[in-house]
């Protein structure tokens, strides 16, 4: 099977879901002139501070995802105003209104986004509108691929959520993606842990590590394929 992509949709609920799921991927599609937009629906990192403090401690973090965006090569961004952590409040129906209206406005082929199998309940919810937007015959989308997040993804398969992730597509990786991808999660800040934490430096190296030997190859990133029109 071969999907050629030339405009590419990443749809994540958070800044840095992007860049953990498919930073490498997003970097080398780029270098190959494919054209990438971002979509994320929250713009503070709320869920990190006590519900009392939240409003006034909440840190807005569009500049760290526009300098992420950036450093992958992404040239078309777009941060909404959601809460952290809250997406279930909105409701799905104007989540799923805001994911259709960027396939519309951009047209794209292919989509990114997060996980079913994710234990976050923001991940769940984005995952669910990416297949509305980009559901058949409503638009260009030709394929549709879910990607895994460190802690979130592997928490949720632990957790018992099923279906678990189950990759079927890898995208084989060059060192400079990944050095590309760990810097765009330094843009980040605090969101980047220290090893043994999934979500170091280490432990993203240790998984592209993973994946590559899961195909013979020294790194890569890996994908479920929901939906694909060849």
């Amino acid at each position: 099977m071969e999907t050629s992509i030339s405009k590419l949709l990443v749809v994540g609920a958070h800044g840095d879901d992007e860049t953990l799921g498919a930073g490498g991927t997003i970097a080398h599609l780029a270098e190959q002139g494919v054209t990438v937009s971002l979509c994320v629906l929250t713009n503070d990192d709320g869920s990190r501070v006590a519900p009392g403090e939240r409003s006034a401690s909440a840190t807005n973090r569009v500049s760290a995802i526009e300098s992420a965006a950036a450093i992958l090569g992404i040239k078309r961004l777009t941060v909404h105003e959601f809460g952290d952590n809250r997406l279930d409040s909105i409701g799905q129906l104007e989540i799923n209104r805001r994911v259709e209206q960027e396939v519309r406005e951009f047209e794209p082929d292919t989509v990114f986004t997060t996980s079913l199998a994710d234990l976050s309940l923001d991940h769940q919810l984005i995952s669910r509108a990416a297949r509305i937007a980009g559901r058949p015959g409503r638009g260009s989308v030709r394929q549709l691929r879910s990607f895994e997040i460190r802690s979130a993804t592997d928490t949720g398969e632990a957790s018992g959520i099923t279906p678990a992730f189950r990759p079927t597509v890898w995208q084989p990786l060059e060192e400079e993606h990944l050095e590309r991808k760990i810097e765009a999660l330094r843009a980040y800040g605090k969101e980047l842990e220290p090893w043994p934490n999934p979500r170091s430096e280490r432990g993203v190296q240790a998984l592209a590590e993973y994946r590559g030997s899961q195909i013979t190859r020294p790194l890569a990133e890996a994908f479920e394929l929901i939906r694909a029109v060849v």
